[in-house]
């Protein structure tokens, strides 16, 4: 019997042919291959990045379409893998394709927002967070306009983050990779209710809750510049990174 692996979440299936649909993230049998010793050794191809949601591809062309966010292959880019000395020509030649290359490298860490609107809960995976101010105390998100979180944080103007651990890659496959829209993500998830209503997970790291000040459009996206109005540490350990997330993953 065969063991088939989902190339966007890791999702490992066994039986003699790919599943229909990936039951974490809800792909299709094409964006699962063979897991073999072989398959894990093979030289990587061409990688590709989905500048909606973030989503690596690899392949000699870009997908269809994003399994994740569903956008068209016109919204990916090509990341560069090659490195050079860095010389005056170097800088010269320098473009957007290289710049892709060198922003993958900006470090992020993974998240879990969450907002309520009319006493319905939701919440996403989202990989920027910052703290903008201690001052008050600021901070900010940036939300895809398609996801349900942003029309949630929108229209309530509240928002909760909860940070991850290392060992919490199966909260980003709940919250990253799949769709509010169609099933409740909180379904056997261990949550309190914040002081301003939205949920925040008991296995956190630590979380904090906010109130919007003030929107940002940025194109596809938005950004929420927040207070923090409560918080708290829950367990002083190493946070999740992308960076470690897809270490794990691949």
């Amino acid at each position: 019997m065969n063991k088939w692996r989902c190339n966007v979440c890791g999702y490992i299936h066994e039986g003699e042919k790919a599943p229909a649909e990936c039951p974490v993230c809800g792909v299709g049998p094409e964006e699962f291959a063979i897991f073999t010793e072989k398959v894990e050794q093979r030289q990587p191809g061409k990688r590709w990045k989905c500048t909606v949601c973030d989503y690596v591809h690899t392949g000699d062309t870009p997908p269809d379409s994003c399994p994740l966010c569903g956008v068209s292959a016109e919204l990916f880019v090509l990341l560069l893998d090659e490195t050079v000395s860095l010389t005056r020509e170097a800088v010269a030649e320098a473009g957007m394709d290289t710049a892709n290359s060198a922003m993958d490298k900006i470090s992020y860490g993974l998240y879990i927002v969450t907002s309520i609107k009319d006493n319905n809960i939701n919440g996403q995976c989202c990989n920027t967070v910052f703290q903008l101010t201690s001052k008050p105390l600021r901070i900010s998100i940036c939300l895809n306009k398609r996801n349900l979180t942003h029309q949630y944080v929108m229209d309530s103007g509240v928002f909760a983050v909860s940070m991850l651990g290392t060992e919490q890659t199966e909260a980003v496959r709940r919250f990253g990779y799949q769709s509010g829209r169609n099933v409740d993500k909180f379904a056997g998830i261990e949550y309190l209710s914040g002081q301003n209503g939205c949920p925040i997970l008991t296995n956190c790291l630590a979380y904090v809750e906010a109130k919007v000040l003030q929107t940002l459009d940025v194109g596809t996206h938005t950004l929420f510049i927040a207070d923090v109005t409560a918080g708290r540490m829950v367990a002083n350990e190493e946070a999740l990174t992308y960076s470690l997330y897809r270490s794990k993953k691949g």
